[in-house]
């Protein structure tokens, strides 16, 4: 036990003087068996020595049987309130424990939803009639191409079943005019690589005719 009073410290104030026996120098010895929890023949062995060493009730033995029988209900009393308190304990603190795991079991969930809803908002973000003026605009200048034509085609496949808004058809047709001049510039570019090419050869050859002819004129000479 520690310094704080002991549960048999009340009775013992009253019952040991009217045996015949001091407090301070007879309770310890009562108190340290309850602790000690030495059994009941311990418990007898000190009653014959409390006994012994009365001044008025040494021979009273149905003062010191009540007395005996006293110390032992008290102190069943105070073992079935520890066992109590410990129960409670233990019950707390699996309800702590199960509040700090529905805690994270929540906040997991919360992470999980805001994780789907981010990804939600993204992929409504990328599609034409959620774009803002500016961005299909940029489209239309640079062109769009697919990151994966399959996935591609299946959203179009997709897409190809859902109502097109006015603004969703106009980026639409933005796009593909954008591809269209795209190819054609292409095109174009290629074509005039060709001529350059060709053109160039074409001159190349004719400087060539002329170096034969000029190296015939002077084996002539």
């Amino acid at each position: 036990m520690t310094d704080e009073a002991h549960y048999l410290d009340n009775y013992l104030a009253e019952v040991l003087p009217k045996l015949g026996l001091d407090v301070e120098t007879y309770g310890p010895y009562v108190t340290g068996y309850a602790n000690d929890d030495d059994g009941v023949d311990g418990l007898n062995d000190l009653i014959e020595l409390l006994r012994a060493s009365s001044e008025s009730h040494g021979d009273d033995d149905d003062s010191w049987r009540e007395f005996r029988e006293e110390i032992l209900r008290r102190r069943q009393e105070f073992l079935n309130g520890e066992d109590s308190r410990r129960e409670r304990r233990i019950i707390e603190l699996q309800q702590e424990q199960n509040s700090s795991l529905q805690k994270e079991i929540e906040l997991a969930q919360k992470n999980q939803l805001e994780l789907e809803a981010r990804k939600q908002m993204e992929l409504e973000s990328k599609k034409l009639e959620n774009m803002s003026a500016d961005r299909i605009a940029l489209m239309a200048k640079f062109g769009y191409e697919m990151e994966d034509g399959s996935d591609d085609e299946e959203e179009d496949n997709e897409e190809c079943d859902k109502p097109i808004s006015n603004r969703e058809h106009a980026a639409q047709q933005a796009l593909k005019s954008a591809r269209e001049q795209r190819t054609v510039h292409k095109q174009t570019k290629k074509e005039a690589q060709m001529e350059t090419k060709m053109a160039k050869e074409a001159q190349n050859a004719k400087k060539e005719e002329r170096r034969k002819k000029a190296t015939k004129g002077e084996r002539r000479r």
